[in-house]
């Protein structure tokens, strides 16, 4: 991939990025309150979800340019 992606960890409850209080360090383990609906988010559980996306979109970017690089190629094929 020659972009860069960048992923926000979201709110568990509304997918909204979640933001740190000014002047505030979040630490693992800490419930984050989400500005958006108010609900707290286990912080560790959110930044796990936001990981698996990363991993996802990565997976299906790499699948895409190896798709990409085989076109053409007879007896070659992706599933």
């Amino acid at each position: 991939m020659s972009d860069t992606r960048t992923f926000n960890v979201k709110c568990l409850f509304c997918h909204q990025p979640l933001e740190r209080e000014k002047g505030k360090d979040i630490e693992h383990g800490e419930l984050v309150k989400c500005s958006d609906c108010g609900e707290l988010n286990d912080l560790d559980s959110a930044v796990e979800v936001t990981k698996e996306e990363a991993v996802t979109a990565v997976k299906n970017e790499f699948r895409r340019m190896v798709a990409d690089s085989l076109k053409g190629l007879k007896g070659f094929k992706l599933k």
